[in-house]
């Protein structure tokens, strides 16, 4: 078993990270360990096999401690960890080297890591880049191969630190159902996470804050608590977060304290069974249609193709003929499945990569005419998948700093874009200007890479998964930035796996499948499209899942809801209490 006690442990010159923190984890458990960005979770998943070691208190994996160097090579033996940037653990040239790497450094004999290793390509769908280099695969390969090279080690327990945020829905029901498979072989998987509907999976959830475990039960008995999660800004499965937003609109469902989607559907058909003469063919009930007016495109893409040089010297595709228009003002998401060309995309748009073959139009001027590319960057902002990655000065004003100072702007103008662009992503320059970048938590992290772009004033702003990795509050406060940046006049390109984000947020959808365009149009017209989830591999907002059910059923209600504000609005408006209608 895992026993922590009396953890705590603090970073050089910053706050303490861990607070006496005590658990013990039998081995067979599954367990999710839930909490908002900054409670410690990654902190704490680093010090189970001694990659930190505690300021004070112990950890013991099967009565080793980390402390002892005698004992850590068995330790990591024993438990294998997956980083939530798979970056920070890819060595190998290959990714058939990569799985190796593990197997060859505990001396596993040839003829055995031969079979292991096409076991695990095999099991994770890595065939066709096995002899691709790992840094050329897309964020939810890299993520992918990380987890294999750990799952190949064959560990007694696995940590996984958000293994699936950046994975689309197959790739993370294929995760998921591993992580199923290996927990009844004996592994104990213990899997960080900040998707609630993937904590329910588990057989006990913890959740941190602040440092310390302040809950400890059953998915049933956490979430049943919605009232406690909320203030520290988590979220609960969609059937809990849409029975309690129902209920506070005068819906009255009677339903269990932690509903089940088969309890939320079987209430509502019977609800809507009770209303004569309901229509629900449209959405216009509820929400005004959106308007597609003829405009000229900020961004106009045209016959866009390109290919990366494979080892072997072979062209690997990646765009193929993209035709796509991005109007001013607009929030264009740009979804599809791992490795279909979204990335590629977004860093085309701002000249970090040249086509092979078609143009990019910035306000009608192909951005390759420009002498200087700095002023389509200027233009064009792009936040990174890991924003980790463009975060580099000792200080965050200093790092804030950069792009404005590059673009020839002055001391008293760079100071005043700073402050401008920290206090919108809610960082003020007077508590967290003197800090380093890379001591903020994950949601602060990202908030400070969006900080960066805005002090030199884009008109586009393209963010690869913007969410990635945010507790729900972390995730609303950024949907509440960008939505503010759109409404003044930006337009914004998403490329993101969270349909009910894109849901939320975008106006129009293009879904990229195979290096190209399959559907594209208005976010409600693509993801209430019947064909959604065949183009796209990814599955439709929880809401367009829940209206197709009830009209499966027999329901006359619309199946274009495409977020949980509106199904509460179309039910409030017909069942819920007169006063909250008003």
């Amino acid at each position: 078993m895992i026993e922590v006690e009396k953890l705590s442990f603090n970073y050089p010159g910053e706050v303490p990270a861990l607070r006496d923190l005590c658990v013990s984890i039998h081995q067979g458990e599954r367990v999710a360990i839930i909490g908002p960005n900054g409670s410690g979770k990654s902190t704490f998943a680093r010090c189970l096999n001694g990659l930190l070691l505690p300021s004070s208190g112990t950890v013991t994996i099967d009565n080793h401690s980390t402390t002892d160097p005698a004992t850590i090579y068995d330790i990591r033996r024993r438990l294998s960890l997956v980083f939530q940037n798979p970056d920070d653990q890819l060595v190998s040239t290959t990714v058939e080297s990569e799985i190796a790497f593990g197997l060859e450094n505990l001396g596993v004999a040839q003829p055995e890591m031969v079979e292991q290793v096409e076991a695990t390509i095999a099991n994770f769908h890595l065939e066709r880049y096995r002899h691709s280099p790992p840094h050329l695969l897309s964020g939810g390969e890299k993520q992918r191969l990380a987890i294999a090279a750990c799952v190949a080690l064959q560990p007694r327990y696995l940590v996984l630190d958000e293994p699936t945020a950046l994975l689309d829905p197959v790739g993370r029901r294929e995760i998921l159902a591993l992580l199923q498979g290996l927990h009844a072989q004996g592994v104990t998987p213990i899997h960080i996470t900040q998707d609630p509907n993937e904590a329910v999976l588990a057989d006990r959830v913890l959740v941190m804050n602040n440092g310390n475990v302040v809950m400890d039960g059953s998915p049933a008995a956490i979430f049943a608590q919605w009232s406690q999660l909320e203030p520290i800004g988590l979220g609960a499965p969609f059937p809990v977060s849409l029975a309690a937003a129902l209920a506070a609109r005068g819906v009255d469902l009677d339903l269990p304290n932690y509903p089940s989607m088969e309890d939320i559907e079987c209430s509502l058909a019977a609800l809507s069974s009770r209303t004569s003469g309901a229509s629900g063919d449209s959405v216009k009930e509820v929400a005004q249609a959106e308007t597609l007016t003829a405009q000229t495109p900020k961004l106009s893409l045209r016959d866009l193709n390109f290919s990366y040089e494979t080892p072997s010297g072979a062209a690997a595709e990646a765009l193929v003929e993209v035709n796509v228009d991005i109007g001013a003002k607009s929030a264009v998401a740009v979804i599809g499945p791992s490795g279909s060309g979204k990335t590629t995309l977004a860093q085309h748009l701002n000249g970090l990569l040249r086509p092979n073959r078609g143009h990019i139009s910035l306000d009608g001027r192909d951005i390759w005419s420009f002498k200087d590319q700095s002023l389509v960057r200027s233009q064009v902002g792009l936040v990174f998948q890991f924003p980790e990655l463009q975060l580099f000065a000792e200080t965050l004003e200093e790092d804030v700093s950069f792009g404005p100072r590059n673009m020839g702007c002055d001391e008293p103008m760079t100071k005043r874009h700073v402050r401008e662009a920290l206090d919108l992503v809610g960082l003020p320059v007077d508590r967290y200007g003197s800090r380093s970048p890379l001591s903020l938590s994950g949601g602060e992290r990202r908030r400070a890479a969006i900080a960066g772009v805005l002090a030199m004033q884009p008109q586009v702003l393209v963010l690869d998964e913007p969410t990635a990795g945010l507790d729900p509050h972390s995730a609303l406060v950024l949907v509440n930035i960008l939505t503010h940046l759109r409404e003044s006049g930006r337009t914004l390109v998403l490329i993101s796996h969270d349909m009910d984000l894109v849901a939320q947020l975008a106006t129009h959808v293009v879904v990229m499948r195979d290096g190209g365009i399959v559907l594209s149009g208005s976010a409600r017209d693509v993801m209430a499209d019947r064909d959604f989830e065949r183009l796209s591999s990814l599955e439709a907002p929880s809401s367009v899942s829940l209206m197709r059910e009830l009209q499966r059923r027999g329901c006359s209600v619309p199946v274009d809801l495409i977020s949980q504000d509106e199904v509460v609005a179309y039910f409030a408006a017909r069942h819920g209490d007169p006063e909250e209608k008003d």
